[in-house]
């Protein structure tokens, strides 16, 4: 799966030295670039002065297409001046990590000028959408704004994310799959899959040998009780990706459990904690007369108890009550006493923190 990045945009404004900097070669674009397309279009200043400059795009959007990560993607947008005096590049900004690594100060009347941009994209995945706003002199038009666009796909994908969140009873324990997909032009192999073996067992699928595989993670019934958090090691032949890293989440709970299992008020303020609410479920799988009282050692708890239509959970609103609670950490647990004879009672540890402003 592919999560979104934070981006900043990065100032370069046309100065001397910066111009000076922007005549050093760079390398050609890479094969990727030559089969990207382009979307052409006009992008001119609105009106016609008598004298001065005129801004021209011949395009204001570029699309690369589908990429590998790690492929740079070159491109030069080009800037012609229909007007009668020279034409400025104040500045250039741009979404990171797009870099401008040549542009001309100033385009002549009748002249073009290339702005040279380059993406790697070693650290992005999925779509990117790259905006660059070119300042210009022309009263027309003293801002364009021109995109750089396209999609990202990683050397070998893990799909649908690259982690496991498997939660299974006691006796019945649980499996999930996420599939491993090879975009590299070499075959891939999968020489070791490691990780601990006390909670769950793991099992490769080759669906298509060098191209595509299946990672079935089987979720012990036995096991050890509770939430864990754990990494998957899978080794491969390929050198750009060496190892792939899996989440391994995984949550064996009793046949009698809340949901969740640590209540965690995190921090509030001493005059805003009234009326503070979190939910908790308490759950008796396959039950139907099922029972449940609450209480608790941690002062200004309030509950409000809903029992399920089936008769096997129970909703509860817990409430901080202002009146009751003290300033300072809160730390202690609810008590639930039930009428099923193998799980008579259940404890929630209870967290928190009240300040004074």
């Amino acid at each position: 799966m592919i999560f979104p990045r934070t981006r900043w945009i990065v100032l370069f404004a046309s100065s001397p030295l910066f111009a000076a900097s922007c005549g050093l070669q760079h390398p050609v674009a890479p094969s990727a670039q030559q089969s990207s397309r382009t979307v052409k279009q006009s992008f001119t200043s609105l009106g016609v002065t008598s004298n001065g400059p005129k801004a021209v795009f011949s395009e204001a959007r570029f699309e690369f297409g589908e990429v590998l990560s790690g492929t740079v993607v070159e491109h030069d947008f080009v800037l012609s001046n229909a007007g009668t005096a020279p034409a400025r590049i104040e500045k250039v900004s741009m979404t990171t990590p797009l870099l401008v690594t040549q542009m001309p100060r100033d385009v002549a009347p009748g002249a073009e000028g290339r702005i040279h941009f380059k993406l790697d994209s070693a650290s992005l995945e999925g779509k990117f959408e790259g905006i660059i706003l070119v300042y210009l002199n022309d009263p027309a038009l003293p801002q364009a704004r021109l995109s750089f666009s396209g999609h990202i796909v990683p050397a070998i994908e893990l799909s649908p994310r690259p982690a496991f969140f498997v939660a299974g009873q006691r006796g019945k324990g649980n499996r999930a799959a996420i599939e491993i997909v090879n975009h590299e032009s070499e075959p891939l192999r999968i020489e070791k899959v490691e990780h601990p073996a006390e909670r769950f067992a793991t099992q490769l699928e080759a669906l298509k040998p060098g191209q595509h595989y299946r990672l079935t993670l089987a979720l012990k019934p036995d096991g050890p009780g509770g939430r864990a958090a754990g990494t998957i090691l899978i080794k491969t032949s390929s050198k750009r990706m060496p190892v792939l890293t899996v989440g391994a989440n995984t949550y064996l709970y009793e046949r009698v459990h809340s949901f969740p299992d640590v209540v965690d008020f995190g921090t509030w303020r001493a005059a805003a904690v009234g009326g503070a609410t979190m939910t908790l479920m308490i759950h008796q799988e396959g039950g139907s007369g099922f029972k449940a009282q609450l209480s608790s050692d941690v002062p200004g708890l309030s509950f409000k108890s809903e029992r399920g239509p089936k008769g096997d959970q129970y909703q509860v609103e817990i409430t901080l009550v202002s009146e009751k609670v003290h300033v300072g950490p809160m730390k202690g647990s609810i008590v639930i006493d039930t009428n099923d004879s193998e799980f008579p009672r259940i404890i929630v540890p209870v967290s928190g923190q009240i300040v004074d402003r």
